[in-house]
């Protein structure tokens, strides 16, 4: 593999030459061909280099989904430097801790994020030798007016046409990282997750190898961008391979409803919440998405009834398995299972191995339904964490990848899984998974979104608390709740506490906020 240049910029470059009129992005009233896509990579590359920066060197971002965020993510590429997206819901000193450990030469921010730079204490000596640069050249998002003396403005340090020297994109092999991506940290801090081109690539053969993506197809890129589903799910492949990307600064249920069916959208990601918040609009029932051949859900297992009202649709949700640390996919269920199989995240990927583990022992689970802690192997699997050996080392076990999620395999091979390991509830010495008990509850009338956690208890260690929010004018009781799930659920699992509140808190990624449930859970 060391031989073979897995840049995808050099991707972008190929379609450009071959390809130059069809069509690569449209944002906001703006549609970009292949030919104007590199065009503004290359410029954009070039002002990097202006800039001093060099092979290896961390570019970060900060803002919403845009042409900008994946302008930039090419143009590092295309010189070798690292590509590092920032979670756009961090808080000013979240965002600091991040700069001075992964120690970007650039900070490219959106005017929407301004504040949240300028709030960081003591900006010029906490964050080192990032330069920060404004992107003021956005149609979608107003230019500020005036800026700080510690901000450059990208519209005046863009080389110009005549300024760009430089050549082709470097050749970048399977080892080289090409993103820095940190974990959400919804159950403790942030981990700087390497990416390599080699993980980029080996994700992209998979999904070529399983998923029905074709070249031509529009993709929808309106799960967030920062976070490794919503980015090299699909979108980096639907560039590299000649698609149209369809890019929304965020999910707005409504608008990707009208998007599905304006633009024929044959493939994008999201996860469950999204498809439920779709759903719940009254478009739904009236607009055409039919074209959506290739629907991948993850993040958690669908639930059934949602699977069937996408049916309905004539719509297939696809559902797949993964973390940022798989570059996102370890399994996929195909399209023709998704009825058959409800509920499993499918086999696992062609050139990915999955085992399951006594997490204890860590011997292979070997009874069909008996859960244990799935791990990973495959050449999508990351190389381990940025300076932080001590939680590499802990992350992998024997060279294979320790998820922390539980799962189970069932009679004919399929995957499953069950919840993360830190979620798990010990009550009266019983282990409780929240995501069954939030699956239990999913469909309870009126019922919008449903976390589960365990609290400290005196008598039982834990006890199960549910976090809902429901539709105006309903407000179930937790006897209610329990009634309505015990066919389905042991009592000893049914929630005994219920705490209701407008809006489940969720990461940007979609993913239950369980350090925010659980404060919500513990005011009980």
């Amino acid at each position: 593999m060391k031989d073979i240049n897995l840049n995808a910029a050099a991707g972008v470059a190929r379609q450009a030459k071959f390809f130059p009129d069809e069509e690569a992005i449209v944002y906001g009233q703006k549609t970009w061909t292949y030919a104007q896509l590199e065009a503004d990579v290359r410029s954009l590359a070039q002002t990097l280099l202006n800039e001093g920066t060099k092979p290896g060197d961390r570019v970060a971002y900060l803002g919403l989904n845009s042409f900008s965020f994946i302008e930039t993510m090419l143009a590092s590429w295309w010189i070798g430097a690292v590509f590092e997206p920032l979670n756009f819901r961090l808080a000013p000193l979240e965002v600091r801790d991040l700069l001075q450990r992964s120690r970007p030469v650039l900070l490219l921010v959106e005017p929407t994020h301004q504040s949240v730079i300028d709030q960081i204490p003591e900006l010029e000596t906490t964050i080192g030798l990032t330069k920060l640069v404004m992107i003021d050249t956005d149609e979608e998002v107003p230019a500020p007016a005036g800026l700080p003396l510690y901000y450059a403005r990208l519209s005046e340090t863009r080389a110009g046409e005549s300024e760009i020297s430089l050549g082709a994109p470097v050749d970048s092999f399977d080892e080289d990282l090409g993103i820095l991506m940190f974990t959400s940290g919804t159950t403790g801090m942030p981990k700087g997750v390497q990416i390599t081109h080699g993980n980029i690539w080996w994700n992209s053969v998979n999904v070529d190898s399983l998923v029905d993506t074709r070249r031509g197809d529009t993709n929808l890129a309106v799960a967030p961008l920062f976070h490794i589903g919503g980015l090299n799910a699909l979108t980096i492949r639907s560039i590299v391979r000649g698609g149209r990307t369809v890019i929304r600064r965020n999910f707005d249920p409504r608008q990707v409803l009208l998007d599905i069916e304006k633009y024929s959208v044959s493939q994008a990601f999201l996860v469950p919440a999204m498809l439920a918040a779709m759903q719940q609009t009254e478009e739904f029932g009236h607009v055409d998405i039919s074209s959506l051949r290739a629907l991948i859900c993850a993040g958690a297992p669908v639930p059934p009834i949602l699977l069937a009202q996408y049916k309905a649709k004539d719509v297939d949700v696809q559902q797949a398995w993964g973390l940022t640390e798989t570059s996102p996919f370890a399994t996929y269920l195909p399209r023709e299972l998704t009825h058959k199989k409800p509920g499993s995240c499918g086999l696992p990927m062609p050139y990915t191995e999955v085992r399951i583990v006594d997490p204890v022992t860590m011997q292979d689970v070997e009874k069909d339904g008996q859960t244990g802690e799935m791990l990973v192997r495959g050449p999508n699997v990351t190389s381990g964490y940025w300076e932080n050996p001590e939680a590499t080392s802990g992350a992998f076990h024997e060279g294979w990848f320790r998820s922390g999620d539980i799962g189970y395999r069932d009679s004919d091979g399929y995957l499953y899984i069950v919840d993360r390991l830190k979620d798990m509830i010990i009550s009266g010495g019983e282990n409780i998974y929240p995501a069954e008990v939030e699956r239990a509850l999913s469909g309870f009338p009126g019922l919008t979104d449903v976390a589960v956690v365990g609290v400290e208890d005196e008598k039982w260690g834990e006890r199960v608390v549910a976090v809902v929010s429901c539709k105006p004018g309903v407000n179930p009781t937790v006897e209610e709740l329990r009634d309505y799930a015990e066919s389905h659920l042991a009592r000893f699992k049914l929630p005994k506490d219920l705490v209701m509140t407008t809006e489940v808190p969720r990461n940007g990624a979609g993913k239950l906020d369980k350090l925010a449930i659980r404060s919500l859970a513990s005011q009980r």
